[in-house]
């Protein structure tokens, strides 16, 4: 036993985790600062990369600039969570067509193992890049008719349907909180908050609901509060999250949010205290997070008759 760490060590297996972790750390860290960036450390992306090698070795790859026209974010998602690779960014924050990947195994023939890695990244951006153009051949708005047909729950109808009690609910918050003269944009947010949903984007990467929709909305000229709307009215999506900071997010948020609460309870679907599949618990403290965040004097029970 005294022998097992040196031993598995000497064929190319770190046992110590904590010690795994330190040297992919310092060596993307390294690497980065060689190839002229830095690398943003994500601590769970840094996990996982942990925990899916034995033996770390990281190596720097490029990417064609050309992708770089596609919105960083889709840049990013798509390295961090289908290759686990870390982005590298310039000193003005601009991401750069560069990314390091960690191997498991020593340097050995690593030339060969960053042509690989160079290979599957530019297919996937190439796939990126596709349906962000795809995607901006019809307006934001043209994906609402396809919503018809994707089912938000059984017994609360389709996305097309939710969107249709969200912009009539929205604008009805707006008025019970004092702020009437943002009802049009509020509306107009509540339209559009789902409409992403419907994109080849979001298809493929989920995790850019409503960051996509930003991103088209500004390119379809809607107002900058829209579109940022748009995107925040997810918010908070987790514990410790940041909240929305435009009305149209803050307002079009609750109105979502109320909606899928006041709907999932008529249906009996009621967390329990081991199980919440729908995530009720964190829509509900949502609410709540928003309207002490601002202030906003009304009560539960209005807002809940009102959904």
């Amino acid at each position: 036993p005294t022998e097992y760490t040196a031993r598995l060590s000497d064929g190319y297996v770190i046992v110590d985790q904590a010690e795994r972790r330190r040297f992919i750390r310092e060596q993307v860290t390294a690497l980065a600062k060689t190839n002229g960036g830095s690398a943003r450390l994500d601590e769970d992306l840094l996990d996982e990369v942990t925990n899916l090698v034995e033996y770390p070795t990281a190596f720097c790859g490029h990417f064609a600039e050309e992708y770089l026209a596609v919105p960083a974010e889709v840049l990013i998602t798509s390295m961090k969570e289908h290759q686990k690779y870390f982005p590298l960014f310039s000193e003005d924050g601009q991401l750069l067509p560069m990314f390091i990947g960690v191997r498991n195994g020593a340097d050995n023939h690593l030339d060969n193992v960053i042509k690989g890695n160079e290979k599957v990244l530019e297919a996937r951006l190439s796939d990126a890049k596709f349906f962000f153009d795809e995607d901006q051949k019809q307006p934001l708005e043209a994906n609402l008719t396809k919503l018809q047909g994707v089912v938000f729950q059984e017994g609360l109808g389709t996305l097309a349907d939710k969107v249709e009690r969200l912009t009539a609910l929205a604008p009805r918050l707006a008025e019970e909180l004092g702020l009437g003269t943002y009802a049009a944009s509020i509306e107009r947010t509540a339209r559009l908050s789902k409409a992403d949903l419907a994109t080849q984007m979001v298809y493929e990467f989920p995790e850019l609901q409503g960051i996509m929709g930003e991103k088209y909305a500004l390119l379809g000229g809607e107002s900058q509060d829209i579109a940022r709307g748009i995107a925040e009215h997810y918010k908070p999506r987790f514990s410790g999250d940041t909240l929305p900071e435009t009305i149209e997010g803050k307002i079009v948020g609750l109105a979502d949010k109320l909606d899928s609460l006041v709907g999932y309870f008529a249906l009996g679907k009621i967390p329990t205290g081991s199980q919440d599949p729908f995530a009720l618990r964190r829509q509900a403290q949502g609410v709540i997070q928003v309207l002490l965040a601002n202030h906003y004097s009304i009560s539960l029970r209005k807002l809940i008759n009102l959904a």
